[in-house]
């Protein structure tokens, strides 16, 4: 006999299936309602599975991916041997199994799954699914909210553009503009609590902004040459702010009043960072060194030289104890800001890195260069993915805290928003 018709009850329901045999399942596929020995071939849809855990694990060593990614469906019903089975899931060599994985793990509270998907990075899976345009010219900086639903672009054409992100990916949207600057916007800041936003011109000003409904608070002015990059502290009390007229300043943001000037670099200072705890800050330049200044006394720390050409970005990691620069030669390097040694040198890149971001964990870095935005693991500088989608020079990325969001800007004018399907 060749066939067979058996009644599986499920819940209150009867479901009528037609169980295959082996002869006949040499001889044609199963068609919807028939049984399938597990490992043995691709259930049909609205068929049955026979075999339990073992067939599930028969479909998961399948080299069909979907035969994998239905398994890893099935097995969460088979208690801890499915649920392990999953987590081997995360190192398959399909992105879409991997992916699969991790949605049915994402909610699971066990500890030890907890532990697993703290120790995977899901960077490698990001995947554009939004593409936010507004600007009539290249997007220069940007700066996104703690709970990445909001943020907010700086462009060539003198605007701060303000998105709602929301909880659902096909509904970002532009929400308003910011315009007072007379000159291109070189950089954005907001502060750690969401409501006070700095912005660095070409027009030699700084402004702060209420970050909520756009309404100018403050110029400042004292640089002679262009704003080229600004940075609130933790606390949100002191603005810092590096030039093209080489000097970082330090101002009181509730007065506005100017605290200090830093000088030490020989070229135009092209961006300034502060570390975590708000003590430390990091300027580079292009006169191709890095330094590290105290904040309170305005003492420098350090210098780092190692780069052979101008030095156009940098990261500190969350614990404060690294430094990640990068320049127009192409290369990422990694520092020990306790020592002031160089750690480690990282290549791949094959034109200016122009944005650095350190994940919260301060194991991945991050780095935007010429038409990719290439993903490393900070701790032993492998490279973990190359994401492309920009058609010109990446200016600007911003992740969110919780590492579900990646936002990159750039000279192509185009906002990518960048989440694991």
């Amino acid at each position: 006999m060749s066939q067979a018709v058996a009644w599986l009850i499920f819940g209150k329901k009867f479901l009528q299936i037609s169980i295959m045999s082996a002869s006949k399942q040499h001889h044609q596929q199963p068609t919807a309602k028939d049984a399938v020995l597990g490992g043995q071939i691709t259930p049909p849809l609205g068929g049955v599975v026979l075999g339990g855990i073992a067939g599930v694990k028969q479909r998961f060593h399948s080299p069909a991916i979907a035969s994998r990614m239905a398994s890893l469906r099935e097995a969460l019903n088979h208690g801890e041997a499915g649920l392990n089975l999953v987590l081997q899931g995360l190192q398959d060599h399909s992105l879409s199994v991997q992916r699969t994985a991790l949605l049915l793990l994402w909610r699971r509270p066990d500890p030890h799954v907890r532990q697993a998907l703290a120790d995977y990075s899901q960077y490698h899976l990001f995947d554009i699914v939004d593409t936010l345009q507004g600007h009539a010219s290249a997007i220069v900086s940007l700066a996104l909210s703690a709970n990445g639903r909001i943020l907010y672009s700086a462009g060539a054409d003198f605007s701060i553009k303000v998105w709602d992100l929301g909880t659902d990916r096909n509904q970002h949207k532009l929400i308003g503009s910011i315009r007072g600057h007379n000159q291109m916007i070189t950089s954005i800041a907001l502060s750690a609590n969401g409501r006070l936003l700095a912005s660095g011109s070409r027009d030699k000003t700084i402004k702060l902004w209420d970050a909520r409904s756009g309404q100018e608070l403050l110029t400042l002015t004292g640089h002679i040459g262009y704003v080229n990059s600004v940075a609130i502290t933790p606390d949100g009390k002191t603005l810092v702010t590096g030039s093209q007229d080489t000097t970082i300043k330090l101002w009181d943001i509730k007065t506005g009043t100017k605290i200090r000037t830093l000088r030490g670099h020989t070229s135009l200072v092209d961006s300034v960072a502060l570390s975590p705890d708000g003590k430390a800050i990091a300027s580079c330049s292009w006169d191709t060194t890095i330094r590290v200044w105290d904040l309170v006394s305005g003492r420098q720390r350090w210098e780092f030289i190692g780069h052979s050409a101008r030095v156009l970005s940098f990261a500190i990691s969350p614990d404060g104890r690294t430094l990640v620069s990068g320049s127009l030669d192409t290369r990422i390097k990694v520092w020990d800001l306790q020592t002031g040694k160089a750690i480690r040198t990282l290549e791949g890149h094959w034109g200016w890195v122009k944005s650095l971001i350190v994940s919260r964990d301060g194991k991945t870095l991050i780095s935007a260069s010429y038409k990719e935005i290439r993903v490393w693991n900070l701790e032993t500088g492998e490279p973990i993915q190359v994401l492309t989608g920009h058609i010109n020079l990446i200016n600007a990325i911003a992740l969110s805290r919780d590492g579900q969001t990646l936002v990159s800007g750039g000279e192509d004018s185009n906002i990518h928003i960048w989440r694991v399907p």
